[in-house]
């Protein structure tokens, strides 16, 4: 029973030290809500590839992806 306790105490503190349950937070996050988000602001279309560029989607980031697709969009106007 000690050793796996050791185990889970191990693999617990690795989790922690490189930070792995915010990584998946973020690529959570991102699944969840940064596609359908543009969806629903019609700043995306659903046959759309979207480019990830290996960083978080943080909130920053989503705003100017936003402005920079609304820009586009009424520069036609």
């Amino acid at each position: 029973m000690e050793a796996n306790s050791s185990r889970e105490l191990e693999a617990r503190n690795y989790l922690e030290k490189h930070r792995i349950m915010e990584l998946l937070t973020s690529l959570a996050s991102a699944l969840l809500f940064f596609r359908p988000a543009l969806k629903t602001l019609g700043l995306c279309t659903a046959d759309e590839v979207l480019k990830d560029d290996g960083h978080g989607i943080t909130c920053e980031k989503f705003m100017r992806e936003v402005n920079k697709r609304t820009q586009e969009i009424w520069s036609a106007f």
